[in-house]
């Protein structure tokens, strides 16, 4: 790594070397990297892809990653990533817009107890997905405990929707913190990340008409 890269990421080396690339990888686009990463495994052969880091404060930063593989002294692979921040796609909606969406969805629906009671309107697992999606895009883990105070449920209900969730690959185990002693953290899958922000950028403009509303 060099000074480039730990400037694209910030942070320093010793916080970032040693971690898996699908770890600093954007959920959304890891499917896509892994594939990529396997055939250049197989075949040799160079390649470019533009996709999504996470920084340790929960950031995304597009970028580009032209990767390649050479052998040491002819035995040894090597992979050499030369990476460069681009700007999001055209007609790809920021991270930080979707989570302004995303937030703005759960402001709704926690609104609704103002109206009934939210037990009329009771619906865990899909708060679940929302509280994740959150979570991770502000850079906190969720355990059981989290999502309970955050939807405001207790602990058991939410327990049972995260093993639910968890058999429909809708979340996934969080293992960024391998430790035994700590609550077991929780993520969307990849394809939930991709399939939610889809969503999202599906109700994007109704919640522009809402916050010009406000």
């Amino acid at each position: 790594m060099d000074a480039a890269f730990c400037d694209i990421m910030h942070c320093d080396p010793q916080g970032i070397r040693g971690r898996l690339v699908l770890d600093v990888t954007a959920p959304a686009d890891r499917n896509e990297c892994a594939r990529a990463i396997a055939q250049l495994r197989e075949t040799h052969r160079p390649f470019v892809i533009v996709k999504r880091f996470i920084r340790d404060d929960g950031s995304l930063v597009w970028v580009r990653n032209s990767v390649s593989i050479t052998m040491d002294g002819g035995t040894s692979p090597t992979v050499v990533a030369t990476i460069e921040p681009v700007d999001a796609p055209i007609g790809h909606d920021s991270p930080a817009i979707l989570l302004d969406v995303a937030r703005c969805v759960v402001k709704a629906r926690h609104a609704r107890g103002a109206v009934c009671d939210p037990a009329l309107f009771s619906e865990p697992g899909w708060d679940a997905v929302l509280a994740a999606y959150v979570a991770e895009a502000e850079g906190r883990a969720v355990d059981v405990a989290a999502l309970a105070a955050m939807l405001n449920h207790p602990p058991a209900t939410v327990e049972r929707w995260v093993k639910a969730l968890l058999q429909h690959d809708v979340l996934e185990i969080e293992y960024r913190n391998p430790s035994a002693q700590a609550p077991k953290a929780y993520r969307l899958t990849s394809a939930t990340h991709r399939k939610l922000e889809t969503y999202l950028t599906t109700i994007r403009p109704q919640h522009r008409e809402l916050a010009m509303h406000d």
